[in-house]
Order: C-alpha cells, then structure tokens, then sequence
C-alpha cells in the first residue's frame, strides 16, 4: 500500500509541476501571441516543449524556421522584456520549474547573443573557438564539441586517407536529442542516403527537412546546415579527394556560453593557450604552441622538431582525451562492428608538417593557394592540404549561414500545416504588401493550443504518424526505403584486430535522451 501512495504522490507532483510551469509561462504566450497569434503561438508551444524534452508542435506558417530563429524576428526590445519575464520566475517560483526555466532563459539569451566559430577541415587542421590552431593527424572517432548546458554534441570519424594523413569521414551530432549522421564515406549499409536521422536515411529532396525536437537540416549548393532549436549551427562542407569523401566542418556556437563546452574545439572560454586541456587534468602537457609552420606566427623560432614533439603530444595523449566509447559514440555502426573498428592509435606513422616540404613545393602551393582567395590565418594550412595531398582547399569564404532577420514575415490568413509532407498553401498567405506582425503592445487575438489545432487547414491525406513523447521514434521520411541491416566491412587501418564483440544494430529504436550524459547510439 505505501508503494501505491508513493507511486501516486509521484504522479501527482509531476502534474503539478507540469501545470505550474505551463501556468507561470502563460503571460509570456500570450505576449508572443499578440506579436503574432500564429507564429507566436507556435513559438510558445516550442519553447515549453522544447523545456519539457518533447517534439515541438507542426508548423503551421510558411517559413522553415528553427524556435531561435524565430525568436529573432520578435523585436529587440520585445526579447529584452521577455529575458526579464523569464529571470523573474526562475528566481521566484522554486525547484519544479526551475530546470524549464533555464531551458526557456538559454533560447532567450541566444536570440541576442553573438556567435563564435570553431572549424575542422582539411586533413584536418582545427581551429579552437578560442583561434588556437593545430593539426590533428589521426584515426578514430572523436569530440569535437559539447555543451554542458544544452542537447548539443558534434562529433567527427577521421579515416587513414594515406599511411600519414586522415580526413573527416563522417560527422554525428546530438541536435536536442535527435541524432543526426552524415557519411561522406564508409556508410554502415547498403543504402544510397549519407544523411540519417536516429539511424534511419533521410532525403532533403531540396527543401528544408523538420527534425522532431525543433531542429532543421537545409541542403545548399554542397553544404548542409545543421540547426538547432537553441541556434547552434553546424555547416558541412562536402567535399572528395581521389574518391574519398570527406568533410570540412565549421561549428557556431554563442560567445555568452562560454566555458561550458569541451571537446577538439576547446573550451571557448577566450584563451587560446588552454584549448588543450583534457578529461585527465593531471596529465602533463605542453604549453600551447602556434608555429610558424603552421597557425599564427608568434613562434617563428620554433623547430621543426619540436613542432612533431607537439604534433605527437595532440595526436596521442590529447587525442586519447576526446575518443568516443562505445557508450557515448553518436555513429551508427554495422552488425559486429565498433567505434574501435575505427580506430588506430598508431597513426600516423610519421608526423610531417609544412616545414618537410621543399621550397618548390610550398612556393607552388602558396600561390595557388592565394590564387583561390585563401586568408592569411588559414594559409598554413591550405599549403599543406596542397603540398601534400592536392585537396581542394576549404570553402572560401566562410560558408554562409541563414540570416532569418532579412526575412519579412506577412500576415498570415489562417494556419495550415505546414511540415515535411505538407508545403504551406500560398492562398493562406495575405497579399504580400511588405506587412509585418504587428508589436506586441497592439490588441491582436489570441489562440490557443485547441483553438489552433481545430482551425488549421488540414487537407486530406494518409495518416502520418507523429510522435507525441520525447522516447519515440521520429517520423519516417516519406517514400524512405525499406531498411534491411546487411552486414559492411568498413575500411580498417591497420590495427591488431579488435576483440569479438556482440552485434549492433545500424537502427536505433529511439532517440538519444539530452538528460542523460552518455548517448548512447546502435542499438536495437
């Protein structure tokens, strides 16, 4: 009997927790519906789910929009009052809440925030989000950054393209609990997508596909942007060298955040000199060196042999620092197979750097390397990526990222679905006069969830599963072909073989849990 009161006390205190929450952030709907009674319904409805760990609601306006980005279209002085709104009731309304609070408090801070960059290209150079810059030859499967404070992870597979060079093979991401995977190379089956969603294929079929948390994926030209319902973005640029596919990767994350990451990418705490700082804090290591060879030149003494001391210090015990296990492994794997497949601690087996190259050689990629508009912090290493392996060089400029700012948002007639079976109908859309929402100070009818739900054109259709709760499975993309695990044999470096291990399944059942530190990924 007292199993049964515990159980219900339980069951009683969550819906009580539920309810405050959603009663304590009413006024701040019912504001961001007066900007606008549908994208701002909407809104709302994402940033209480998104605080909660489930799927945001469908779209029911025609824009792709991630909830930050629309966020940023409510007027600055209008997120201001927001942000204050929002710190009032964290401080004041007790621990039930206190957790969506900050959920809600993270969207709002962001959409007035500045961003900062970390990049990996190439075979691979890195740069930290604090401007350090290094080359990390090696092969395995590694952090590349990760948030203390929200569902954001990016890591990356770097595969032997030679006995001494790697590149990115495929990069796997926790977007607020989806887990999105791209393989440029060595997909783990048969099938034709490089890009997959909690282990299912996806096809963009150029329009922006809708992930089940609030992110978006959008396809552009080669480059695929990775959003987050938060604003981090990820951008990769696809790219091949003598028919290996491989990935430059460029990460954007907010400066107002920083020293809660950790990863390749350091720490983004401003200070370049301690990105190198692993999980083993009593490991001895060097102080941070940018070389004349390659980075900035602030060194322009340094040796040529103690730049591969270093080079051997970030490929071994730093490296060892950031490899996935198979617990915290994003990827998807074969049956049978491991992040330890992947992996090979003896690479490389030589450390080169710009230096070894002759004086023909780094003249000759030099120019060709300004020839294509390469910047001055970057020409390291693009004369390497020349010299050596003839790849083409980063994108030039920065790849660009969506700007929903230059967005003008016309009045909407009535809502109608709008997700990745469903285009939103142009005849709900009033004639486009250049009109915005209108300020929120302006008495503009309100809508809620119910009310929103019974007045969307629904046109008719198949019925489309929807998930409901944060543990089940996303959408399947429609026309997506039948999954039959066959088993791969990705490339190996050359590594004393792995122990036998139980099969992994290439199909997750459910998406990763952003509570839960370790995300785990292939199983079935």
């Amino acid at each position: 009997m007292k199993t049964v009161y515990f159980l219900v006390a339980i069951l009683l205190v969550q819906s009580f927790r539920a309810q405050t929450f959603e009663d304590q952030f009413k006024p701040i709907k019912e504001r961001l519906e007066r900007w606008d009674p549908i994208r701002g319904n909407w809104l709302a409805l994402s940033m209480i789910a998104l605080s909660e760990h489930k799927n945001v609601p469908d779209r029911t306006f025609p824009e792709d929009f991630t909830p930050y980005e629309m966020l940023t279209m409510v007027p600055l002085a209008d997120r201001k009052e927001l942000e204050t709104m929002v710190q009032q009731n964290r401080n004041s309304n007790g621990a039930f809440s206190t957790n969506q609070w900050e959920t809600v408090e993270l969207i709002v801070n962001h959409s007035m925030c500045s961003q900062i960059i970390g990049r990996s290209y190439g075979d691979p150079h890195l740069k930290s989000f604090d401007q350090a810059t290094y080359s990390f030859q090696t092969v395995g499967e590694f952090v590349l950054s990760k948030s203390d404070r929200s569902s954001f992870e990016v890591q990356t597979r770097q595969r032997a393209q030679s006995d001494n060079f790697s590149l990115n093979a495929a990069v796997a991401m926790n977007v607020a609990g989806d887990r999105v995977c791209y393989y440029a190379s060595t997909k783990p089956d048969n099938l034709n997508s490089n890009l997959r969603l909690n282990g299912m294929p996806i096809q963009l079929q150029g329009r922006t596909y809708f992930l089940p948390n609030g992110g978006v994926v959008r396809f552009e030209g080669r480059n695929y942007t990775i959003s987050w319902p938060t604003g981090e973005m990820v951008i990769l640029d696809v790219r091949s060298s003598s028919g290996f596919g491989f990935l430059n990767t460029t990460v954007h994350v907010f400066e107002c955040d920083r020293t809660s990451f950790q990863g390749l990418l350091g720490n983004a705490n401003g200070i370049a000199e301690d990105d190198f700082q692993g999980r083993n804090v009593d490991r001895p290591r060097p102080s941070y060196l940018a070389f004349s060879t390659f980075g900035n030149s602030s060194l322009q003494q340094a040796s040529n042999f103690a730049e591969k001391e270093y080079l051997s210090f970030l490929a071994k015990d730093f490296a060892e620092d950031w490899r996935v296990t198979n617990q915290t492994s994003l990827f998807d794997y074969a049956p049978g197979t491991t992040t330890e497949d992947f992996t090979d601690r003896r690479f490389p087996m030589v450390h080169l750097t710009v230096a070894d190259l002759n004086q023909t050689q780094r003249d000759n990629a030099r120019a060709r390397c300004q020839a294509m508009g390469i910047s001055a912090d970057e020409m390291g290493g693009c004369i390497f990526d020349q010299g050596y392996l003839n790849i083409p060089p980063n994108q030039v400029p920065l790849p660009s990222k969506p700007n929903p700012t230059e967005t003008v948002l016309g009045t909407i007639n009535r809502p109608a679905l709008h997700t990745n079976e469903l285009v939103f109908p142009e005849e709900n859309l009033a004639p486009n006069n250049g009109n915005t929402p209108l300020p929120m100070d302006q008495k503009n009818p309100t809508m809620n969830r119910e009310e929103l739900n019974n007045s969307v054109d629904k046109p008719e259709r198949e019925n489309v599963s929807r998930p409901t709760e944060f543990n089940t499975r996303p959408v399947e993309p429609v026309n997506k072909p039948v999954h039959v695990p066959i088993q791969v044999n990705p490339v190996r470096p050359s590594a004393p073989a792995a122990p036998s291990k139980p099969p992994h399944s290439p199909m997750p059942s459910s998406p990763i849990k952003p509570s839960v530190p370790s995300i785990k990924s292939g199983k079935g």
